[in-house]
């Protein structure tokens, strides 16, 4: 099977690989190109992040009785999928239980990851399907980081007027550290920004946010309506930004291992799934 696979249409081409069903590049008609191609900074694009979101405590968790170990955002961003079916603007991978994920996600699933091309905007559907006889739990989202250089030419604005405050990490976990980062539906963005790792918002009342060029008129506006978080995260002084949609969190500091207890965990009854999709729109004429 290759290693990568292309949609495209009259605005877009889109390319993902075949490893975490990792998209990993958009481009307009002219060439430019919105996500950022990796490197020694940080060596992923896009990872989809299945079965967790985030980092358990220890890297690990519990379920009846039993403890098991699961790594940073889980083991699907590092797996080939199977590519399911593939159009000019369309394509679906999947991604099922094996003896591998068993050992640390004692539960049988589908993941099924489409992206779907229209005008100029993508959208990303993640489905899990329950293939077990019990209900199985899940948390899954996206993490797609896009060029931004240097990252005090952008700002990341919001849809809403927001009074939140962003959860700060402590550590790879959520601690009781609060920071308000949000001015006039803004984050202003500088060198600094990223120094306490990823901001994570939680009752966001905007339903898109978006990564805008202040000196250009390139943009990606990002609809996150489904998700109930929403992580924001760069290397300190990196030329990207991550904008990342999730149906799931770390691990709060207080939190006692228990998988039937984690918060924006999703436990889907047997023979039915979750599903959510968010979609990125990619401007590049849009007047200044």
């Amino acid at each position: 099977m290759p290693d990568t696979y292309t949609i495209h249409n009259d605005q877009l081409t889109v390319t993902i690989k075949r490893k975490g069903a990792e998209l990993c590049s958009v481009k307009d008609t002219d060439g430019f190109e919105y996500m950022w191609q990796a490197g020694d900074v940080w060596p992923r694009h896009a990872p989809n992040l299945f079965p967790i979101v985030g980092s358990l405590l220890d890297h690990q968790y519990t379920y009846e009785g039993k403890t098991y170990d699961l790594s940073h955002h889980g083991f699907a961003r590092n797996m080939d999928f199977d590519m399911l079916h593939q159009s000019e603007h369309s394509i679906c991978f999947v991604l099922m239980h094996s003896q591998e994920t068993l050992t640390s996600f004692p539960f049988k699933f589908s993941l099924l990851i489409t992206y779907t091309l229209s005008g100029n905007r993508l959208e990303q559907r993640f489905r899990v399907v329950n293939n077990d006889e019990k209900p199985i739990p899940a948390s899954y989202g996206g993490h797609p980081a896009f060029n931004a250089s240097p990252i005090s030419d952008y700002v990341v604005e919001f849809s809403h007027s927001e009074d939140v405050k962003a959860n700060i990490l402590n550590g790879p976990y959520i601690g009781l550290d609060e920071r308000e980062v949000i001015t006039d539906k803004k984050i202003v963005l500088d060198e600094h920004t990223f120094e306490d790792d990823a901001l994570i918002f939680q009752e966001l009342k905007s339903q898109q946010v978006s990564l805008v060029h202040t000196k250009s008129n390139h943009e990606v506006a990002m609809d996150i309506s489904e998700f109930p978080y929403l992580g924001i995260w760069a290397k300190p002084g990196a030329p990207y930004v991550c904008l990342e949609p999730w149906q799931g969190l770390a691990d709060f500091t207080s939190h006692n291992k228990a998988i039937e207890d984690k918060k924006g965990v999703v436990w889907i009854p047997q023979n039915e799934e979750s599903s959510k999709t968010f979609t990125m729109s990619f401007y590049s004429d849009i007047p200044l």
